[in-house]
């Protein structure tokens, strides 16, 4: 449809405008400790691999842990779990859904990225989303994280040991 590609446009006019505005305002963080997380993924078969890493390596429960997992498409009819694709964004990168707005409105103590490829509709939600400390791969714009860890994407055991390391450094958990 030829509105898609407009409303792909809108969504990029509003990301730049606001990732201008975020690096022009960035808040210095908290020494809170980590108490719930909020996990961006880009493939559903990790997600119960990932809650389960998690809650072992930060002693903390699965009930605290968020997942959402980012689609490139979904079908009409598809229903996957705390799943966000284009069609919950409207134009200029308004969230469309209500149960994505809820969860965007409480406060994680830290978020991680786990995408493989960047993605505008990922960026945009990592512009609404609360969160105090943010985690994602070097090879992802890194105009959004607090700490960048260089490793392979597939390579989630040793970014996630590397992130302990690093919170336990920075006094997070």
């Amino acid at each position: 449809m030829i509105f898609t590609g407009f409303k792909r446009k809108t969504n990029q006019i509003f990301f730049n405008k606001r990732i201008a505005e975020l690096t022009e305002n960035s808040t210095k963080t908290t020494s809170n400790k980590v108490k719930n997380i909020m996990v961006v993924i880009d493939d559903s078969s990790l997600k119960d691999a990932v809650v389960n890493e998690l809650s072992q390596l930060f002693s903390i429960s699965k009930d605290s842990i968020e997942i959402l997992v980012v689609k490139s498409k979904r079908a009409k009819n598809e229903v996957v779990e705390n799943s966000i694709s284009p069609k919950d964004f409207g134009w200029y990168g308004k969230i469309k859904t209500e149960w994505l707005k809820e969860i965007l409105t409480k406060k994680y103590d830290l978020l991680i990225n786990y995408s493989k490829v960047e993605n505008l509709y990922t960026n945009l939600l990592l512009l609404h989303c609360k969160v105090i400390f943010k985690v994602g791969f070097a090879h992802l714009d890194n105009r959004f994280y607090d700490l960048i860890i260089k490793c392979e994407p597939t390579e989630i055991t040793l970014f996630n040991k590397e992130l302990k390391k690093y919170l336990e450094i920075l006094n997070k958990i």
